[in-house]
């Protein structure tokens, strides 16, 4: 399967569990894999046969500074639903990483994998 590949996509939002994380906008970086067939956009030079990823950047973005998430968890769990259901995926990979959140780290993070047929209802 082709895929559409987005790397460290540098994102704010409002995340996590203690008060001050409440109150200010922590940064994050999003990796994205996302399976789609690319034959008909490559034979045909044409992006409507493809997921447009600066759609699909400026869509998580926004999900980004709409959002407040406890958990990155959650806000990948919003990704992969947003990419699936909006941009047609046959599957999504979607990596979150916080930086700055412990001083011993360089940054934690979470992977999910979720295609149309395990998705959550979210």
């Amino acid at each position: 399967m082709d895929k559409v590949i987005v790397r460290q996509l540098k994102l704010e939002t409002i995340i996590g569990l203690f008060p001050w994380e409440r109150e200010v906008r922590q940064r994050l970086f999003v990796d994205l894999e996302i399976g789609t067939d690319i034959k008909k956009a490559a034979l045909s030079d044409e992006l409507e046969y493809t997921i447009n990823y600066a759609e699909v950047c400026d869509r998580v973005a926004t999900l980004a500074d709409d959002g407040k998430f406890k958990l990155i968890e959650t806000f990948a769990e919003k990704i992969a639903t947003l990419v699936l259901n909006d941009f047609s995926a046959k599957w999504v990979k979607v990596t979150v990483t916080k930086v700055d959140a412990m001083p011993q780290v360089a940054c934690v993070g979470i992977t999910i994998e979720r295609t149309n047929q395990n998705m959550a209802s979210f």
